[in-house]
């Protein structure tokens, strides 16, 4: 599992340059998710794990006094500084499989993360994600829920997918959460959560310590 999850870092590191122009035909289905995160209203500091190149940060700078993203990619923070270098955030480079918080926010945010995340470390990561929250704190959450249509492999739980990325070819996590079973594993953490979908199969949990 080590070695995929390596795999995995390998791949975002070598998306980057081009990761933002793969994901333009979506950007309406973004807008909408940013829509409805904006409505969470303000919050003092702000962590975002997973920042990738910024599609999410300035979202919440809008929404916060201060944000502190992270990401495993240096390659991704390098264009997310480009794209919003403002003072008032904080870039970190952080293997999120290894990472500890290493202070408390008021709002944990991340988009399109979680489905990066085996199952096996689904209960670790969100009990660090609740560490690193204020009491009375929020984590909210974007991802994609199985599609209607779900093909075998995602019925299996399938959790692996190739990725070819030029002359080479990548392993990633990837998995499709049932959106009750997530609420669950929040609610277990002490959590109030609410859910909203948005675009063809996407998704934003909330949890309100």
């Amino acid at each position: 599992m080590q070695n995929i999850l390596s795999d995995q870092i390998n791949y975002y590191r070598a998306r980057a340059d081009e990761y933002d122009e793969s994901i333009s035909s979506g950007l309406e289905t973004f807008e909408a998710g940013k829509s409805l995160l904006s409505k969470l209203g303000r919050f003092d500091q702000i962590l975002e794990l997973a920042c990738g190149t910024g599609v999410w940060t300035e979202t919440l700078l809008k929404m916060g006094n201060h944000v502190t993203a992270v990401d495993a990619a240096p390659e991704m923070l390098k264009i997310a500084r480009e794209k919003c270098g403002d003072e008032r955030i904080t870039y970190q480079q952080a293997d999120l499989f290894n990472w500890q918080p290493d202070k408390q926010y008021d709002m944990v945010f991340f988009a399109n993360w979680l489905s990066h995340v085996p199952p096996n470390a689904i209960d670790d990561f969100l009990n660090k994600v609740k560490k690193s929250l204020h009491k009375n704190g929020t984590i909210a959450f974007v991802d994609q829920h199985a599609p209607s249509d779900a093909d075998k492999a995602i019925a299996e739980k399938e959790i692996y997918a190739k990725r070819p990325l030029g002359e080479q070819e990548f392993t990633i996590v990837k998995v499709f959460y049932d959106l009750g079973d997530l609420q669950k594993n929040l609610e277990s953490l002490g959590f109030e959560v609410s859910v909203e979908k948005f675009g063809e199969n996407f998704f934003l949990m909330v949890g309100k310590d």
